[in-house]
């Protein structure tokens, strides 16, 4: 279970750093912003996609072991 933990941990820390790289791509996004703009939506829709991953993930964590499907 502690290799499980380690590969959570560092998915964690992975989708953490993505998500921040989106959020300053986004904050650098210039103005003024059409939200019909394609590579701003597709921004947009990831950073979404890996933050519902990034919750889903904390939620698993949380779970009690015996909750969990067997390796």
């Amino acid at each position: 279970m502690d290799e499980l933990r380690v590969l959570s941990s560092k998915l964690e820390r992975e989708l953490k750093a993505r998500i921040d790289d989106l959020n300053a791509e986004i904050s650098r996004y210039p103005g003024p912003i059409a939200r019909c703009d394609a590579q701003l939506g597709g921004l947009l829709e990831e950073r979404s996609r890996l933050t519902h991953l990034a919750e889903a993930l904390r939620e698993f964590e949380a779970s009690p072991e015996i909750f969990r499907e067997p390796a």
